[in-house]
């Protein structure tokens, strides 16, 4: 089972990944599939002219209510998910507000991931940063 991505098995630079205990291949499975989200989630729509759907839209100066926004963003997060990420099954999208940093948009994924020949339950957090406009995976 290959747990980092074409593009980071072709990294000369890149960690190899090595045969573990079940636990840890499991972990480094997540851990390349964070990854690959947050390249996908900091991605726009229309920036590759081989797939033009890759990414998110550009929500900057929708004049949306903030709760219509927030469901247009999970909604979109949930659609990139689906279409670029086939190793996980969002099965739910939160928005997770933190009232010490207004400025950014949290978002708990509620996934199911194939883990050493079974589907397990994963939580993925996202932040989304108003000002710097960089998506962080966690």
């Amino acid at each position: 089972m290959a747990t980092a991505s074409l593009f980071e098995r072709l990294e000369p630079n890149a960690p190899r990944y090595r045969q573990g205990c079940a636990d840890e291949q499991a972990r480094q499975r997540i851990d390349a599939i964070k990854r690959h989200l947050e390249h996908l989630l900091n991605s726009r729509q229309g920036s590759s002219q081989s797939s033009p759907e890759l990414g998110l839209r550009d929500f900057n100066g929708v004049t949306q209510a903030s709760s219509d926004l927030v469901v247009a963003i999970s909604a979109d997060i949930r659609r990139s998910i689906e279409a670029f990420e086939p190793r996980i099954r969002v099965t739910g999208v939160r928005h997770q507000p933190d009232p010490d940093l207004p400025l950014e948009l949290n978002f708990r994924l509620d996934c199911q991931v194939r883990v050493n020949h079974k589907e397990e339950q994963v939580q993925i957090d996202v932040a989304m940063h108003g000002r710097s406009g960089y998506t962080r995976v966690k």
